[in-house]
């Protein structure tokens, strides 16, 4: 029975390090350098020239920033589009790879694909506009 508490204790205790080591990694000024947008019908687009930052403080546990990005649809038309964070707060999940940002009007879910100390690589699904958005960035 020991062994078996002990085990538990041992688990939960690498569990928290690991979203602290993570939260260390985020942290910081994160400028984007890729948008890619999946539709809902399958279709990749691109924006390799996005523009803004996203601020990261893990002791606070907010987020806050801008990203604008637009890509061309078919080339029959140009998607203009954002991602905005306004002193959004966030918690992350045992496993440290999805954060739950409460924003003013939602809260989405990321996941964190890649950190680094100088890269950050994310993405989420806008259910209103049935996109999957996905953001490479580097630290600024």
């Amino acid at each position: 029975m020991k062994l078996i508490i002990g085990c538990s204790l041992v688990l939960m205790l690498f569990a928290c390090h690991k979203s602290k080591k993570l939260l260390k990694r985020i942290d910081g000024t994160w400028k984007v350098e890729l948008a890619r947008v999946l539709d809902g019908e399958g279709f990749t687009f691109y924006d390799s020239l996005p523009v803004g930052t996203i601020v990261i403080s893990s002791d606070l546990k907010t987020i806050d920033g801008r990203i604008d990005f637009d890509y061309n649809h078919f080339g029959l038309s140009q998607i203009q589009d954002s991602f905005v964070v306004n002193q959004g707060h966030f918690t992350i999940n045992s496993d440290g790879d999805h954060l739950s940002v409460i924003r003013e009007t939602d809260t989405i879910d990321i996941r964190i694909l890649l950190s680094s100390s100088n890269n950050l690589e994310f993405e989420y699904y806008d259910f209103k506009q049935y996109r999957l958005r996905r953001f490479a960035l580097r630290k600024d």
